[in-house]
């Protein structure tokens, strides 16, 4: 696929195509408000493969143990709690909640910091092609919820709810620089900490080693429609500048798109160290990321930089993103390293946007002080403009790599494109 074809956008209905024939899909019990869960998922096709239906732990274990290509596993409604970590080792499976409510089925591992977790690290294990994960939740995990090894190709997880997970959510491992897990996809599903990350040090990693999405090396990965909720260590942790969604290690062409984050300390990171391009290519477009007034301590905020990062990535282009940091970061959008032909256009924020190596990189019709107030609910990361506030309205002609906005809807509404994430109508404000 070439990169130009790998960056069209892609209307939020047409999230529904998969990578697998169908779908199917601990120990302390836990009591969760029901409000906020679950993102509004477009509901999946029925299965019609070879389809398992469980509805206990020890059946869920038996299904798992004797898999088959081009198998489903269908859970019924309940709480699963873990005796093992449910690895996945044949192609063409999928994991799915026998309804299209994620909250319906919730398999939990031992506890976030459980230290005696009885081998139970992950609550999924893959080394598999065209493995799907699917309408149900995921949660109390010490390491991972899904950790991704480097033999396979093209993971789905869609419409699943991640929760307390000890490290990284969704880990993608490398082969190499440069080498790993291809064409992944995490849709329409919810990643968050109920009261904050871990504070436990595990394998002398360091307190508040956490990352939602972690890719290393992938290529052609998709991150869209997703909700990422309270990624933020407090000052006194080893890890301070944690991305919900970090991809590098000689990753490409990944699109990020159609997000929000709430209260996280940086929502996206293209590249992370100092190489021969440790990202390069993609786009990060349409999301929405709002911050808490004073999540941050005076000395935290000094010695910030941005909640969206592109670090030697070239040909990167940042567009139509809505950025509230409310005084918490120094930049809303920073760019360093080698990010030669890179773009960043048409986003509202109420923080600069700069390359700390003062390099030229093309920006155009970026608004840079935006207020609260013009937005309809910051708190819960609504950072759609209301209806009375004209600031962004109909401002720019439309992008050939953003041609439809956070909900799905074309752009242009009018004869001019908004600048930010939304599109503005009367129905959505």
């Amino acid at each position: 696929m070439s990169s130009v074809r790998n960056l069209l956008p892609t209307p939020l209905i047409c999230a529904l195509t998969l990578t697998v024939a169908t779908f199917a899909s601990g120990l302390p019990s836990v009591s969760v408000a029901q409000s906020d869960l679950c993102v509004n998922a477009p509901p999946l096709p029925e299965s019609r493969a070879r389809t398992t239906r469980v509805s206990s732990i020890d059946e869920l274990n038996d299904a798992i143990s004797n898999l088959r290509k081009n198998s489903t596993i269908l859970l019924e409604p309940g709480q699963y709690k873990l005796t093992r970590t449910l690895s996945i080792e044949v192609d063409n499976v999928a994991i799915r909640g026998a309804s299209n409510n994620c909250s319906d089925v919730v398999i939990l591992g031992p506890g976030m910091d459980e230290e005696n977790h009885r081998g139970i690290e992950n609550a999924f294990w893959i080394n598999a092609n065209n493995t799907a994960i699917a309408n149900l939740s995921i949660g109390e995990v010490y390491y991972h919820t899904v950790q991704i090894n480097n033999k396979s190709f093209a993971p789905h997880i869609y419409n699943v709810r991640m929760f307390n997970s000890g490290q990284q959510f969704v880990k993608a491992n490398p082969v190499k620089f440069g080498q790993g897990v291809d064409n992944g996809i995490v849709e329409y599903s919810v990643m968050e900490y109920t009261n904050g990350p871990s504070l436990l040090n595990r394998d002398n990693s360091g307190t508040g080693y956490t990352n939602g999405v972690d890719i290393h090396a992938g290529k052609g990965w998709r991150i869209s429609n997703n909700r990422f909720k309270n990624f933020h260590t407090p000052d006194n942790a080893d890890h301070l500048w944690n991305a919900a969604v970090l991809v590098w290690n000689g990753a490409s062409e990944t699109i990020t798109e159609n997000n929000v984050f709430v209260n996280v300390d940086r929502a996206v990171v293209y590249g992370l160290e100092e190489r021969t391009f440790d990202h390069r290519g993609g786009v990060i477009r349409n999301n929405m990321i709002s911050m808490a007034p004073d999540l941050y301590t005076d000395l935290r905020t000094r010695s910030s930089d941005a909640v969206i990062s592109i670090l030697d990535s070239p040909r990167t282009r940042v567009l139509h993103n809505t950025v509230l940091t409310q005084g918490n970061t120094n930049l809303a959008i920073e760019l360093r390293l080698d990010t030669s032909g890179s773009e960043v256009s048409n986003n509202i924020t109420d923080a600069p946007i700069e390359h700390r190596q003062r390099r030229f990189f093309h920006q155009n019709d970026n608004i840079t002080d935006a207020r609260p107030e013009w937005f309809t609910n910051p708190v819960t990361g609504n950072l759609r403009i209301k209806s009375d506030v004209s600031h962004g309205q109909d401002k720019v002609r439309a992008h050939r790599y953003a041609q439809f906005d956070i909900d799905g809807q074309r752009r242009p509404r009018g004869l001019r494109v908004d600048i930010g994430a939304d599109e503005a109508t009367a129905a959505n404000q």
